[in-house]
C-alpha cells in the first residue's frame, strides 16, 4: 500500500510538472557575473526563464537547479509588441543586484528594493 501511495505522489508531482511546462514559455540568459536575487546569491552562468502566463508569474532557475526564484509579473513600461525577454541589474559597491526582470511586454517590480548605492548599469537580453 505505502508503495502505491509514493508511485501515485510521484506521477501526480510529474503530471503536475508537465502541464506547467507545456504552458509555460521559456528563455536562457547568459549572466556573466555573480549576482544578489531576493537575498539569495546568485553564480554567475547560464539562467533559464519561464513564464506562465496562467498565473502571471516568472521564474529563473540556474543551470543546476541550485537557484530556483520566481515573481508576479505584470504590463509595465515595455510596449505591447516587444518580445524581448530582459534582466536588468544595479550595480553597487563590487556586487550586482538584480533588478528587474522583462519577459516580452511585462516585468516584475523592482526587485532590490530601491537601494541608494546601487545604479543601472548592465542589461542582459535572453535568447
Amino acid at each position: 500500500m505505502k508503495t502505491i501511495l509514493s508511485k501515485l505522489a510521484i506521477a501526480s508531482a510529474m503530471l503536475a510538472f508537465a502541464v506547467t511546462s507545456a504552458f509555460a514559455e521559456t528563455s536562457t540568459a547568459k549572466v556573466p557575473f555573480n549576482f544578489v536575487a531576493n537575498g539569495k546569491h546568485c553564480s554567475a552562468g547560464v539562467y533559464t526563464i519561464y513564464r506562465d502566463p496562467r498565473s502571471s508569474t516568472v521564474r529563473m532557475q540556474s543551470a543546476d537547479g541550485a537557484r530556483n526564484m520566481q515573481w508576479v509579473i505584470m504590463p509595465g513600461a515595455p510596449a505591447p509588441n516587444d518580445s524581448r525577454v530582459i534582466l536588468t541589474f544595479d550595480r553597487g559597491a563590487g556586487s550586482y543586484a538584480l533588478r528587474t526582470v522583462q519577459f516580452h511586454s511585462q516585468i516584475t517590480r523592482r526587485l532590490d528594493k530601491k537601494l541608494p548605492e546601487y545604479a543601472p548599469t548592465r542589461t542582459i537580453m535572453g535568447q
